[in-house]
């Protein structure tokens, strides 16, 4: 499944994240600005502030690899995502949950829904949910209008359109 390690162990798809989007959309204006702010926080080179998604072989945010969620996983038999493990939902995703990240509240239903449907369909709705309904580019979690066509897209991530990227801020 080429775009599975897009879908995280602790049930984000990480197509919708911010700095993926940013590092992945060459026609973002203020991209570089963007990733320089995370580099910043980061305290690395701009060139290390990436992430490839937490179960694929490229680059992964510092914090991916302290976390707690894809050690879990990792430590489990068979369990790739929490999808995957008997023990749902456990303390350690519920915690994830409620800890007042905006994105992060949508983990316990996107694994129901993971669990229910299988992971590459969970993908494929995902990918088509956070698409700009006019040119079809893909928009983050917190895009209040696509940056290619400047479309208003109610509904497609409107879940996060009143938040300012408190993660990310430097």
């Amino acid at each position: 499944m080429a775009n599975e390690p897009l879908v995280a162990v602790c049930g984000l798809y990480c197509n919708a994240c911010t700095l993926y989007r940013y590092r992945h959309d060459a026609d973002r204006k203020d991209a570089q600005e963007f990733l320089q702010k995370v580099a910043t926080r980061w305290n690395v080179p701009i060139e290390q502030a990436a992430c490839e998604g937490c179960l694929s072989e490229g680059s992964l945010n510092p914090n991916r690899l302290k976390c707690e969620i894809r050690k879990c996983a990792m430590s489990k038999p068979g369990v790739t995502r929490c999808a995957d493990c008997a023990e749902f939902p456990c303390e350690i995703i519920t915690k994830f949950s409620n800890d007042g990240v905006p994105h992060h509240a949508v983990v316990l239903k996107n694994i129901q829904r993971q669990r229910k449907i299988g992971i590459f369909e969970w993908n494929e709705e995902e990918f088509e949910r956070v698409r700009c309904q006019v040119c079809g580019v893909s928009l983050d979690w917190y895009a209040k209008e696509c940056h290619r066509c400047g479309t208003v897209n109610p509904g497609v991530v409107g879940l996060f359109k009143d938040v300012d990227q408190p993660h990310y801020r430097a």
